[in-house]
């Protein structure tokens, strides 16, 4: 059974810059507690291990795959390093998690991210969260696309 996955923090941009309203103040996920989950999500994929200071575990090292080949086993081991990013210190379990891949062109792949999430009346009785990550080889760069 999927995990209770829902969570307030602060509300980042994709550039990870903080969203501050109108007013002056800070923003958060409190609107879509889900929301939290992605952006720990799409910090731990894009980051590499010691970019955080005071998180030096956080990562998922994808960086260590440019220049590679996209083939198969390249797209396994990256499917491998999503996946111990993301169940590392328990941040989501294993069995709530499948990562599948497709390649786009020769340098760029696809990975789809589904996480199993345990439906509550906050997150509007989600059961499935999905994130699209899109990883290019040859310039390293992460995006993510919904």
């Amino acid at each position: 059974m999927a995990r209770v996955y829902d969570k307030t923090d602060a509300l980042w941009t994709s550039r990870g810059d903080m969203v501050i309203s109108g007013d002056g103040d800070i923003l958060d996920t409190s609107f879509d507690p889900l929301r939290s989950l992605i952006q720990e999500v799409n910090t731990r994929i894009e980051a590499d291990q010691g970019d955080w200071k005071n998180f030096p575990d956080v990562g998922s090292d994808i960086s260590d795959f440019v220049g590679e080949a996209n083939n198969k086993v390249t797209a396994e081991a990256i499917k491998t390093r999503i996946i111990s990013a993301l169940a590392r210190d328990g941040f989501i379990h294993n069995a709530d998690m499948k990562v599948k891949y497709m390649p786009i062109d020769r340098e760029t792949i696809i990975f789809r991210l589904s996480l199993k999430v345990a439906p509550t009346a906050s997150n509007r009785n989600s059961t499935e969260l999905t994130q699209n990550i899109l990883y290019n080889y040859s310039d390293n760069n992460v995006y993510f696309v919904r």
